[in-house]
């Protein structure tokens, strides 16, 4: 691929090239301008050797709110880069196989598979909507993502960008959309069929939180190595030992902030932290899929069970049935590569962490400081969108209510996302939330504990693991009891992506152990951790917070499950988090970010 990058400051860099254009030429009827500018080269340096009547030449034309100018917008004016018009041509010719896609946080536009000489890219800005609360964290639209409104029926319309298209003060989240066909024009405020959506995403801004040592829900210092085992004699008994129905419910403080601020690192006792998420990422935010993955054209529960890396056939929408029996390589590469230029990958398990935080905060499900759990999916038939009809708590429902459906009908006990009352189990309370992320499939995300020598674990054996190359987690030397027949680790399996895309935590082999997690993934911060006997059975682990499942990471699973199942109940929740050892099941799914 061809790729050439242009950017708004001069300064001097190796491998780029710098040179004068003094001339105005009139193509068309509209002035092209050839100003100062920086090109650097990323691949094939002869395509510009700095004469500028070379062919090789990328000329630029700037547009602010239609207007031309002779440069482009200074950062932090307010500007945004408007994707739908911005486009490359060859002068003479209609039509350009190069693209210009815009680098917000670097300020720069980088041109990929220009094959013909010379072109022409013209690039348009415009006065971009912000909510000032956000501070500078607003949405990066960058194409094929268009920006649209979810009302309080679930229509879907174009929305405009320059607009105000979304408030977290009022918990309304951006929403965007990818299109089955991304050529396709639709006009503001024009609704948009879901037969022609692929794929649903959610913006989580930028922020910093707060930590609290003492008090639940925030246990940031957590040692606990052996939780309390509570027998249950009577359900009002246990409530009263955690703190009330299902456990504390207190709310986040959350400030948002921009990616010019200096990360706040204070880790102390009622410091603020800001969250690890974007840190990773040096973003300004993130795209969250809103649903579950589903498998494109799946007609069945059995027919989304599909262990392959398959990128085209990601779906990410309501009634549809979610992608299960996938191992962690497969769907980590299948969302990899679901849209590169955007970043695309698979959710860590510190990403999970930065969407529970916002749910549990005042732009989220938080009222006057207390916070609404946010409802099960319980469809057994595993389609996205659906919500139970009363949230099971023990002793009040039965403690697994779940059942199976047909796409898009309602059961006795369960609601899907086209009737209005599945909001409940979105992360705002309404359209413009989160689903799927209690109950539903329980999800794989990347978050994987490191055998001793450090490097992370591809599995739990030859038999279980993710189909990542390395050393099997049950395989290392615990207490001398190594059973692995000479299979210690998967030396045939894929390589592993880059540190930012997972996170790593340290090994144990008790899955008590919380004072591993990180700060932000929505783990130890929850404690005190509680194992819950019923009817004199083996425990259950839960954490204070919604009671909801609590099981770490260790030696005999070693990758992290968020969310819970159809069949947990009760555990389920945004913050449940479980263990297994990264191979297929057919409960087992994922979820796609972006971060353009």
């Amino acid at each position: 691929m061809k790729l050439q990058k242009f950017k708004e400051n001069n300064r001097n860099q190796k491998n780029i090239i710098i040179f004068t254009i003094a001339c105005v030429l009139l193509i068309t009827g509209v002035f092209l301008y050839k100003t100062f500018a920086t090109f650097q080269v990323v691949e094939n340096e002869d395509l510009i050797n700095g004469d500028v009547s070379d062919p090789g030449d990328i000329y630029f034309v700037f547009y602010k709110d239609n207007q031309l100018t002779k440069e482009m917008p200074q950062k932090g004016t307010g500007y945004a880069y408007d994707y739908e018009k911005s486009h490359c041509e060859v002068p003479g010719k209609e039509e350009s196989k190069a693209v210009p896609y815009f680098d917000s946080i670097d300020w720069s536009v980088t041109v990929r598979g220009m094959t013909e000489r010379p072109t022409k890219c013209t690039i348009y800005f415009y006065k971009g909507y912000q909510e000032d609360i956000l501070k500078g964290s607003d949405p990066v639209l960058e194409r094929p993502l268009v920006p649209v409104h979810i009302d309080e029926k679930g229509k879907v319309t174009k929305a405009d960008p320059s607009q105000k298209w979304y408030d977290y003060e009022q918990k309304e989240w951006a929403n965007a959309v990818i299109l089955v066909d991304e050529t396709k024009q639709y006009e503001v405020d024009q609704e948009i069929e879901e037969k022609d959506i692929e794929s649903y995403f959610v913006w989580i801004p930028r922020y910093r939180y707060q930590l609290k040592e003492s008090e639940a829900p925030f246990n940031t210092y957590s040692s606990i190595t052996n939780p309390e085992t509570y027998k249950i004699q009577n359900v009002e008994e246990f409530y009263s030992k955690i703190g009330g129905n299902k456990g504390t419910s207190e709310a986040f403080e959350i400030v948002f902030e921009n990616i010019t601020e200096t990360p706040s690192n204070d880790n102390t006792k009622d410091g603020w932290l800001t969250h690890p998420a974007f840190t990773a990422f040096n973003s300004n935010g993130f795209w969250v899929g809103k649903f579950e993955t589903g498998y494109k054209d799946a007609t069945s529960t059995s027919t989304a069970e599909v262990n392959n890396e398959e990128p085209s056939k990601v779906i990410i929408k309501p009634n549809v049935y979610s992608w299960r029996s996938i191992n962690v390589s497969n769907a980590f590469y299948t969302s990899y590569n679901y849209k590169r230029e955007l970043d695309s990958h698979m959710m860590k398990n510190t990403e999970w962490g930065a969407v529970v935080y916002l749910t549990q905060s005042k732009y989220g499900r938080c009222n006057s400081g207390t916070c609404e759990e946010v409802r099960i999916n319980n469809n057994n038939s595993y389609i996205a969108g659906y919500s139970v009809k009363k949230e099971p708590t023990v002793g009040t429902l039965v403690y697994r209510e779940y059942e199976k459906t047909d796409l898009g009908v309602d059961g006795p006990n369960t609601y899907n996302y086209t009737n209005q009352i599945s909001k409940l189990s979105s992360t705002t309370g309404n359209y413009t939330g989160i689903y799927d992320m209690s109950g539903g499939a329980f999800e794989y995300v990347m978050g994987v504990m490191q055998v001793k020598d450090g490097t992370p674990a591809s599995g739990k054996d030859k038999d279980n693991n993710s189909g990542f190359k390395g050393p099997y987690s049950s395989c290392t030397d615990h207490g001398g009891k190594i059973n692995c027949n000479g299979n210690s680790q998967n030396i045939t399996g894929r390589e592993w992506p880059s540190s930012k895309y997972y996170d790593l935590y340290d090994y144990n082999e008790l899955e008590q152990q919380y004072q591993r997690g990180i700060l932000g993934d929505a783990t130890k911060e929850f404690g005190p951790f509680y194992g819950v006997s019923y009817n004199g059975n083996n425990p259950r682990y839960v954490g204070n917070y919604y009671s909801d499942l609590a099981d770490f990471v260790y030696f005999g699973g070693p990758w992290f499950l968020r969310g819970a199942t159809v069949g947990h109940g009760v555990d389920a929740g945004v913050i449940a988090f479980g263990y297994d050892s990264g191979s297929v099941s057919s409960n087992r799914g994922f979820r796609v970010v972006l971060t353009p």
